[in-house]
C-alpha cells in the first residue's frame, strides 16, 4: 500500500488530512496508526481510502488542539 508522504507539508495541509480522517472516524470507520519503518517520529495513518505518512508530533499537536475545541463547545 502506498502512503501519501505529507511529512514535509505545512501544518495547515497536514491538518486538512487529519480532519478528513477524523470525519471518517466519527462515522465509525476504523483508523490505524503505526510506526513507520523510518522510525520516530514517522507514522502511517490509514482510514478507508486515505493512507498517509506523517509525523506523530504534528498529529499529537492537532489532536490536542481538537480536544480543546471540543471542550469549549
Amino acid at each position: 500500500m502506498m502512503h501519501r508522504d505529507i511529512l514535509l507539508d505545512p501544518d495547515e495541509e497536514k491538518e486538512k488530512a487529519y480532519e478528513q480522517i477524523h470525519a471518517l472516524y466519527l462515522q465509525g470507520k476504523p483508523v490505524t496508526v503505526r510506526e513507520h519503518e523510518r522510525g520516530f517520529p514517522a507514522v502511517t495513518v490509514d482510514c478507508e481510502g486515505i493512507h498517509i505518512l506523517t509525523d506523530i508530533i504534528s498529529l499529537e499537536k492537532w489532536w490536542s488542539k481538537k480536544k480543546k475545541e471540543q471542550e469549549r463547545s
